[in-house]
């Protein structure tokens, strides 16, 4: 899979955490572990491990002024983060937010670069 492609998923999969945290604020359901939140998370990490390896190596070949290695990691940190937690409503909501969004702006300035420069 390519790395827009990656990139996209793990954009669309990270909106669908902030849905299902939102969710779950709302109504304050607890989510059972073993067939809601480990599919969901494991998921994530999945997708997560091979966007940060494709992020990374495509920032040896191809280095931007404005992304870093260090950002494409901290970005997968947050990505599983906010997998893993998206099902707890007693998570910190700015804590939850923040690192949702955080990785989000970077993979849609990633997304940019990509699109700019004919990568899709």
């Amino acid at each position: 899979m390519q790395l827009i492609e990656q990139t996209n998923t793990l954009q669309t999969l990270i909106h669908k955490a902030k849905s299902i945290y939102e969710e779950r604020r709302e109504t304050k359901e607890v989510a059972d572990f073993f067939s809601v939140v480990k599919p969901f998370a494991d998921e994530m990490d999945k997708v997560v491990d091979a966007w940060e390896q494709s992020a990374l190596d495509w920032l040896k070949t191809n280095p931007q002024k404005y992304v870093h290695a260090v950002q494409v990691t901290q970005t997968a940190d947050n990505a599983r983060r906010v997998g893993a937690y998206a099902h707890f409503f007693d998570t910190g909501k700015a804590k939850f937010i923040q690192s949702a969004d955080s990785a989000l702006y970077v993979l849609e300035s990633i997304g940019k670069i990509l699109k700019k420069d004919g990568a899709l």
